[in-house]
């Protein structure tokens, strides 16, 4: 009855995404845990991990001939290490079944719930539990301890060997998590005051600009989501997750939405495996049926058109336009050295955005201004014949010296010097990094000397030029 129910546990919250172990009473209760987990689950998920002496009782003696066939030429001890790295480090075993083993210096990240049908006593009891509390990647919030034998209900005397302290956080029962996830859920709809909790693309992008008006404020909703459903995965089937859905379920859209529209990225796909209760409750929400069928408007040359012909308001021109520069410039711009020449006015358009009174057509206009500088930028680019890293030098040159296109055939041929000493990690050897720095400073001495340039402004330029080859020449 238990194996069926740690197996139904298991395929419900786990499989895919965590690990678990089984800790049986004894060694033959292992073996037996083995043979009715494989009732109910393929095989290959389970494996035990225990001692054995030279002549085993059954059912032990038995298990341990049919590890001889599975694991050929090794002994028990070469097993059990195989096995331990194969749960580490590949899909299968998923579940480990041990009595003694592991229950203290095993380290597995993967590793989440602990089910637990053993007396424990004191460290042995604290130490078993910190098993499943290795932190892993951005998704796993706590480990879970599920109590068959009821050993979670005294844990003074564990407890008495450790300061207070050090106890802090260590375990929580479910009614705390409950009370934690509601919480956090109160304190994230706390930061959308007045704003509907309703599906539309005017409710939700209300909702994006409540938070991305603020560097702070839009930090603190990313954390607190992501802690919020990394709660709500661990809470299974309880039922305060039925009774906070709804607000849960808006707080995802918006969530969903901000990475969307603001952000321009999905929810990477490692990641979303492992919140796949959130993921499929999100897409399987009717409201979201319209978002889910807008794709991101690409930056292209038809940009502008699809735009005017998507957005349904002035505040949805501006919010897109804003984050789509945003994420190009500002974010990309160690991509393309055009992105890098209009940082300055990307910035200013962020600071229009967050004022607390807001000109949405000042916002859009100024970023149509910006997108227009873009395309004109990427013509000369194409016009000139300029490869990004020339093009990039050409614009540092002309931010201090003004344009000019008889520059280009200058950057062209400068670049033509240095290029042979621009391999793959130039920057970090010495040698090749002076070799480009001398040429460079060459370079901007015959320009000082045209232009009339007094050493500052050489040297700031000369500074300007090695950033640029830096950032795009390999």
């Amino acid at each position: 009855m238990v194996a069926g129910d740690v197996a139904h546990h298991f395929k419900e919250n786990l499989d895919g995404r965590f690990k678990a172990m089984v800790v049986a009473a004894s060694r033959s209760a292992c073996v037996l845990y083995k043979r009715e987990l494989d009732r109910h689950l393929p095989p290959a998920y389970t494996q035990v991990v225990m001692s054995y002496v030279s002549e085993e009782e059954e059912p032990i003696s038995g298990y341990k001939r049919v590890l001889s066939r599975v694991f050929p030429g090794k002994d028990p001890e070469g097993i059990n290490k195989e096995i331990v790295a194969r749960f580490k480090e590949e899909e299968f075993p998923k579940i480990l079944v041990v009595t003694n083993m592991l229950l203290t210096g095993f380290d597995a990240p993967a590793l989440q719930t602990l089910y637990l049908d053993k007396p424990l006593k004191e460290h042995r009891l604290l130490q078993a539990i910190a098993r499943t509390n290795r932190p892993y990647t951005d998704v796993k919030e706590a480990g879970l301890i599920v109590d068959y034998v009821g050993v979670l209900k005294d844990l003074r005397r564990a407890f008495e060997i450790y300061a207070r302290e050090d106890l802090q956080g260590v375990i929580e029962d479910m009614k705390h998590l409950r009370e934690e996830f509601v919480s956090r859920l109160k304190g994230l709809k706390d930061m959308f005051r007045d704003v509907p909790v309703e599906y539309d693309r005017e409710a939700l992008l209300e909702a994006v600009e409540r938070i991305t008006v603020d560097e702070e404020v839009e930090r603190k909703f990313v954390n607190g989501y992501r802690s919020l459903r990394r709660l709500f995965e661990m809470l299974g089937a309880d039922e305060v997750k039925v009774e906070h859905l709804k607000d849960y379920g808006w707080l995802s859209a918006v969530y969903t939405y901000y990475l969307k529209e603001a952000v321009r990225e999905g929810e990477d796909s490692e990641v979303a495996r492992f919140f796949r209760k959130t993921i499929q409750f999100v897409h399987e929400t009717m409201e979201m049926e319209e978002l889910r069928e807008l794709p991101p408007l690409e930056f292209d040359e038809s940009y502008l058109r699809k735009l005017e012909e998507r957005a349904r308001s002035d505040r949805e021109k501006a919010a897109n336009i804003l984050f789509t520069l945003n994420r190009l410039v500002l974010v990309d711009r160690s991509r393309n050295p055009i992105y890098e020449s209009l940082v300055d006015r990307v910035e200013g358009l962020v600071k229009l955005w967050r004022q607390k009174i807001k000109n949405y057509k000042e916002i859009y206009q100024t970023g149509l201004q910006i997108v227009d500088s873009f395309h004109r930028l990427q013509e000369r680019q194409r016009r000139l014949g300029l490869s990004d890293v020339e093009y990039g030098l050409l614009l540092a040159l002309e931010d201090g010296l003004g344009e000019g296109e008889e520059l280009a055939g200058e950057v062209r041929e400068l670049y033509q010097e240095v290029s042979p000493w621009l391999i793959p990690g130039w920057v970090t050897q010495d040698s090749l990094r002076k070799r480009v720095e001398e040429r460079v400073r060459s370079f901007m001495r015959k320009t000082k000397a045209r232009y009339g340039l007094s050493m500052d402004e050489m040297n700031r330029l000369h500074r300007r030029l090695v950033k640029v080859l830096e950032n795009y020449s390999v």
